[in-house]
């Protein structure tokens, strides 16, 4: 079995400044050959089996993700849905304050026009009492 290693170095002859300056690391791909007695000795059949399971975790694990995608696809949904109830309450907020300060100014208003009438009434009964205690012009 061949594994890669990877060495860096850097040269000794450079100063601080001029690698700062550069800022390119140097490197050495190396192979090593090792043979693991206890990997040579798997046989074809024992390397199928292994893949064959490896395989079914996959297959387990690939309808497992699935599942969860569509679960999140719904939780994000949901939280769509969350999202505009929370924006149409906030719009019910802000029309309900506006609607309570024109109720607020239609009752003020309402209160004006009911102290005028009033004033309006109490001038009518005085000028109808000003006229009847009057004596007519042909009344002599």
């Amino acid at each position: 079995m061949k594994k890669a290693m990877m060495a860096t170095w850097n040269g000794s002859e450079e100063s601080f400044e001029e690698e700062k300056e550069k800022e390119v690391a140097n490197m050495c791909f190396m192979v090593i050959n090792e043979l693991d007695e206890a990997n040579s000795n798997f046989s074809d059949e024992d390397m199928h089996d292994v893949f064959q399971e490896l395989y079914e975790d996959f297959e387990k694990l690939s309808l497992k993700n699935n599942s969860l995608k569509r679960k999140i696809q719904e939780l994000e949904e949901v939280k769509e849905k969350f999202s505009i109830v929370e924006i149409s309450k906030t719009h019910f907020e802000k029309e309900n304050e506006i609607l309570r300060n024109e109720n607020e100014i239609l009752k003020q208003k309402n209160e004006w026009l009911t102290s005028s009438l009033s004033i309006f009434s109490c001038g009518q009964k005085s000028f109808e009492m000003i006229l009847g205690s009057q004596k007519c012009v042909f009344d002599k």
